[in-house]
């Protein structure tokens, strides 16, 4: 496992002085350049070098666009963009591509919810769409990931899996994001969902985020919140076992957080864990 979250570089220049946050904080993953795509492809080539000669794991590569828009010159535009940006995360060596789902909801925000996200038709419809974004492309490293999210039929266990066969790629797969896999059937048992998803979909894990989710009662109907890891109800002995079985350089990342103070605390709760049931983040360097 390599723990990240925070820190990234925007060009080469910068990846020398971000060592010493790293080593500070016990990381050995870090994000792409914001403007990752358009850089040339030598320089993502010669970013990602330094990168790897300097301890780091450059990991997965968000594209948060709609993909399920029902603007179809939209789609189009946005297919042709994530293929271009999987080319760039393959010649930088980064392991995934993530993007969610998305909806048909006249919002166009991803994480908007429409009734036919959950339909068989649906399913068939983002499998075309998948295998459209792959078609022809010759990738050695990276890989296109898809994020759960409760607004779609890619939330459960079961139903990933299922999908995942369904499109049956060998560069397709899964950016696990436990917290947001959590239903209310599952929220005082995150121990069985999460060995339920590792045991179903481990193998086609590509990159990891480390989050905790907590009841906000105060709340008149129901409202879960993401909180600090430790605060909240997902076993993450449990979880930080079954990571520490995946492949070595998984990349593994905490997120949503404004202050370089509030990782902190995640990245020392997160060691704390690992240490008590025997497991351990990569540190820079290490292999």
């Amino acid at each position: 496992m390599r723990l990240g979250g925070f820190f990234s570089a925007s060009n080469e220049v910068e990846l020398e002085p971000l060592c010493e946050k790293l080593d500070q904080y016990g990381l050995s993953t870090i994000g792409v350049p914001s403007a990752c795509a358009e850089m040339s492809d030598d320089q993502v080539v010669s970013f990602g070098e330094k990168a790897r000669g300097l301890g780091m794991v450059v990991g997965e590569w968000g594209f948060w666009n709609n993909m399920m828009t029902p603007d179809f010159s939209a789609q189009e535009e946005r297919v042709n963009g994530l293929r271009h940006v999987l080319q760039k995360a393959d010649l930088m060596g980064v392991p995934c591509v993530v993007t969610l789902v998305g909806t048909k909801d006249s919002s166009d925000h991803a994480l908007a919810p429409h009734p036919y996200m959950f339909t068989e038709e649906c399913k068939a419809e983002f499998r075309e769409l998948v295998l459209r974004v792959l078609d022809g492309l010759d990738l050695k490293k990276a890989n296109y990931a898809i994020e759960p999210w409760c607004n779609t039929f890619f939330y459960q266990p079961e139903d990933i899996r299922t999908f995942i066969d369904s499109v049956d790629h060998p560069r397709f797969g899964l950016h696990l994001d436990q917290m947001n896999m959590v239903s209310f059937a599952d929220f005082y048992n995150t121990t069985d969902l999460i060995n339920r998803t590792f045991d179903l979909l481990g193998d086609y894990a590509r990159s990891v985020h480390l989050k905790d989710i907590g009841w906000d009662y105060a709340h008149m109907f129901l409202k879960w919140d993401e909180v600090y890891v430790g605060d909240g109800v997902m076993d993450y002995d449990t979880y930080l076992e079954r990571l520490a079985q995946l492949p070595a350089d998984t990349p593994c990342y905490c997120e949503h957080m404004n202050e370089e103070s509030d990782y902190a605390l995640n990245f020392e709760r997160l060691h704390e864990r690992a240490d008590r049931v025997g497991v351990r983040f990569l540190r820079r360097g290490e292999l």
